[in-house]
Formats: C-alpha cells, structure tokens, sequence
C-alpha cells in the first residue's frame, strides 16, 4: 500500500465518500487516499454537557463511525426543496433538502454564487437515483415529478411498498385541519430501495484502483511544514494546532495557525415529542420492534431471497411538514430580531418549525409501551433556531476522543465537550412552545381520536409553562450540529475556510464537511452533506483540471 498520495481525505462521512470518490474517478485519476475507522459499535455515543436551562439533560450526541459515518445511523429521509417552481411534497431515512431561499442566503453570506439555489439543484440531481414508483395507496398524497429528480446517482432512493399501517392517517388529520397536504404535511423519499438502507458508501462502490480506502485508521494529525500541510499521521500522533490560540495552550499544544472560530457557532435544530397511545391492531410497530432474533433473522433471509418483506414497509416513511406560525410573529421574542432576521423569517418557503411522525417512541413517560400496543409518536422542531454553542478540548490526547467503545468511561471523558445551548435564546424557546402547541393539537385531530387509548410523554397541558415545563425535560438534538468550522468572505474574522473549503492561512488543507456551513437549514442535514461533498469535489476538480486528458 502506498505512503503518497495526491489527495488525502480524512473520513468516510457523507461529504467525504462523495468527495473521494469524485476525484478518484475523474480522467487525470489521481491517487486517493481515504482514511476512515471502522469499529465494534457504530455510534460514538457522545454526550453534550449537562444543559443547565433544561434541567441539567446531557443531550445525546450520537456520531456514526465506519464507512458512511453518521449516514449509516441516520433516520434515511429525503425531501425536496420548498421553492416556488416545485410542487412535490415536503418530507426522515430521510432526505429533505430545504427551502431555496436558505441557499440564496447561504450564497449571500459568502459572497459566492455557487451556493445559490440556481447552481445547488443541478448538483442534487447529481446524487439522486430517485425511483418515483407509489403504491396505490400513497397516490392520492404523493406526486413526485420525475423531472425535477435525477435518476442516475449513487445514492438509491424510493418510497415504501407498502406503506406501514396508518400511515395515511397522518394526512388525513392534516386535511381535516386545515394543515393541507404537500403544502402542509407531505411525504418524501427515503435513502433505501427494495428494503435495504443506503448510506454514503454507496459512492465507493466499484472504487477505481488509484482510490485506497483504509479502515481503523482514524487521524489524529495533520503533519505541517510551516504553514503547509504535507499528510496525516493516525493515533500516534497527538495534536491539532489549529484553532483559537487560548483554547489550544490551555492544553499545552503549539499553535500553527490562529483560527477564533474553530468550534464556535455549534448550530443544531431540537425537538421534543409526545406520543399516542393507540388501540391494539392499529399499527404493527410494536410487533416488529419485539420480534424474538429467530423471527428477525427469517425476515432478514426473506429480504435477502426477494426483497418482499417488512423491511420495504416499516420505518421506511416520515411524513414531515413545515409550517408558519402567527403567534411566533407577534411575540416579543420575535420582534427583538433583528431586522435582517425578521425579513428572512417572514420569506414566504422559510418555515417557523416542523412536525414529523412515525419514529421512534424517543419518549413515553412512565408508561412502559407492551409487544401488543400501538403508538403513534410525533415531533416537534425548531427551525431557524437563534442560539449556539461550542465545542471545546477536554484534553490534549487524541485517542481519547476515539474511544474504543462507548462504555470506555476514562476515554468519554476526555472527548470533546460539546455545549449546544439549545433553546437558550428567547426566540427558540417561544417557537418550541407554540410549535408544541400546534402539535398537540394535530394529535387531536378526528382520525387519530377514533383508535387513541391516551396521550403519553407529552405536557399536562396546552399552557405555555406546562409545555415548557415538558420541553425543558425531554429535549433532543435533530443531530445536524454544523457551523463550528464556519466558511465565510473576506474580512470576517470569524470565518475558517473560504468558499473554496481551504482553511484560512494553512496551504493544501480543506475541510469538506458539515462543519463548513454558514447556516443551519430548513431540512434534515443529510442532504446538505452530500451537498457540501459534490461543491468541494467540482471546485477540486476544476483548479486541478483533473478531468483534461
């Protein structure tokens, strides 16, 4: 195996699979390293510090390992943008876009038009292999247009066949609510195909051989000559040197490069749930989620034979909308924006919060839900959320941010300390109060009533200090935390790379990745990562002229 290559890339996320494999297939054919880590567990299991406001909660900030990273744990939906030239419905395996006017915004925030929605929806057909196949009884809800989809990318996506039990329901309490369909609740695709997931390992399928892909071998240094980064060694080595100058001598380590940014601006959006406890026989989610591992594995072999089983089915659909809301824009909380704030707000595709059905029962208070009751839990999230966090070192030794394994207590500890600060701004904690509101009163509505037994892990009541009350206690991340490595335009001191991902003051280095993103968007982050990846790989491609013979 070779020690040189043209392009290291560090990390097998949804960004980085894209960008390996992009460079790696172009006509110059460079030599690709990635390096990634591959683990017993898929899960980092990472905590946040305890968030004081919220009653002290230590948030689950759950981060994928192995190929695909975080893609390969992820809920898997897919949901096409809010613009005015689209009309397919809004949608978690999730792939949601988000609304064209957050790209216009990201563009005008890094003074570069390659992120505006006009240069973005090309690249997203570039990732699609989007299959608008719906079962018969999705068609009267579901209408995607296969023209504003490609159908010749990597990433496999499709509907479920067929949907799961109820699952209609949810748009039925929508029309009967006035909510709307596709406009208001919808239904998008989700990242899987005949009942198998896909992740970001999908890019590296058939990998050319000038693209090495080396596995247990997570980075724990950039190695600089100067101000020039040369390779990467793995865990032998012990530190990062870039970042802001306080944070990296509190831990005795030598500075390369002064960035104040680095780990600041933590963006996430959060949610917080409340459940129906439903009739028996309403849905079969229980009996799938119980089922004993010899059952399991005759429905694995089923899957494996044809592809018709329950995999195709069951937790293949999130219905999901994004809804305005009056009282939010009357408040005090929303009136002590600023201007610019307000205005973007009040745009007419750019959501207040969101609703999502059919996950998992996250929370059910202290009922214990049995292998023959029915649920239905519901979400939701804070969209265009106002506060942010940080993340700072615990230590100075890089193998204890890697930990062999969750239970590795003395290792957790020296990971990084993540503090979102979720709902610490006003204005958050006021749209998650009437975005809780709004949902319990979905929950209400005359279809779910007729097969509800009780509402379970949810407020005592519809006040605002019993939903805080709620919220405050039983808060969750979307896990999309971006922004820590923020891209920005000439002259602003906070921002780490430029639009061309190189990291300010540092040669051949680039960070491709969520953490590059100026803002949060209205979607389910997955998409954008894949996103971020296709920007970096053209932008690449284009200054090496990787693709001239």
């Amino acid at each position: 195996m070779s020690s040189e290559y043209d392009f290291i890339v560090v990390g097998a996320g949804a960004s980085g699979c894209v960008v390996a494999a992009r460079l790696a297939n172009t006509k110059q054919r460079p030599k690709i390293n990635s390096k990634t880590f591959q683990e017993a567990t898929m899960n980092w299991g990472y905590k946040t510090v305890p968030q004081n406001h919220l009653k002290g909660q230590q948030i689950d900030y759950s981060r994928g390992k192995g190929l695909g990273g975080s893609t390969a744990i992820n809920f898997s939906c897919w949901h096409p943008p809010n613009h005015r030239s689209h009309t397919d419905p809004q949608s978690w395996i999730v792939w949601v876009i988000g609304a064209d006017q957050d790209y216009n915004e990201w563009a005008r925030k890094v003074d570069d038009e390659t992120w505006a929605w006009k240069s973005m929806k090309g690249r997203f057909k570039k990732i699609e292999n989007y299959h608008v196949d719906i079962p018969q009884e999705g068609r009267r809800y579901i209408s995607p247009k296969e023209a504003d989809h490609g159908t010749s990318g990597p990433l496999h996506l499709s509907y479920a066949d067929p949907f799961e039990k109820g699952l209609t329901d949810v748009f039925q309490a929508a029309e009967e609510l006035g909510l709307g369909v596709n406009s208001g609740m919808g239904l998008g695709a989700a990242c899987m195909y005949e009942g198998s997931r896909t992740t970001a390992s999908a890019y590296l399928e058939n990998a050319p051989p000038n693209l090495t892909i080396r596995v247990n071998s997570p980075v724990a240094r950039v190695l600089m000559s100067g101000n020039k980064a040369l390779g990467v060694r793995t865990i032998a080595g012990n530190d990062f040197r870039i970042g802001p100058a306080a944070e990296l001598e509190k831990h005795g380590i030598p500075v390369v490069q002064n960035l104040p940014g680095v780990g600041k601006n933590l963006k996430d959006h959060c949610f917080s749930t409340a459940t129906l406890l439903l009739c028996p026989g309403s849905n079969d989610r229980m009996a799938f989620e119980t089922q004993t591992p010899e059952n399991m594995a005759a429905v694995r072999a089923q899957h494996a034979k044809d592809k018709k089983c329950v995999f195709s089915s069951m937790y293949c659909s999130v219905p999901i909308g994004w809804f305005k809301n009056d009282a939010v824009y009357i408040s005090d909380e929303f009136n002590a924006l600023g201007k610019h704030t307000q205005e973007f707000l009040k745009q007419p595709y750019v959501p207040i919060f969101e609703i999502a059905t059919h996950t998992p029962p996250l929370f059910v208070g202290d009922y214990d839900l049995q292998p023959t009751d029915s649920y239905l839990t519901a979400l939701a999230f804070v969209m265009n959320p106002q506060s942010h966090g940080e993340v700072t070192l615990s230590s100075a030794d890089l193998s204890a941010s890697s930990p062999k394994n969750i239970t590795d207590t003395r290792k957790m500890q020296d990971a990084p300390r993540v503090d979102p600060n979720l709902l610490s701004h006003p204005y958050d904690r006021r749209t998650m109060i009437e975005a809780m509101r709004k949902l319990l009163e979905f929950l209400e509505a005359p279809v779910f009533k007729k097969n509800t037994v009780k509402m379970i892990g949810c407020p005592a009541s519809k006040s605002e200090q019993d939903i805080w009350d709620h919220c405050s206690g039983n808060l969750f991340s979307s896990w999309h935390m971006c922004s820590t490595v923020r891209m920005g335009k000439m002259g602003d001191d906070e921002a780490c790379v430029a639009t061309d991902f190189r990291v300010s003051g540092v040669k051949n280095l680039r960070v491709v990745d969520l953490s590059v993103i100026p803002l949060l968007p209205n979607n389910h982050t997955q998409s954008t990562a894949y996103l971020v990846g296709e920007t970096a790989a053209e932008k690449i491609i284009a200054e090496y002229d990787l693709n001239q013979t």
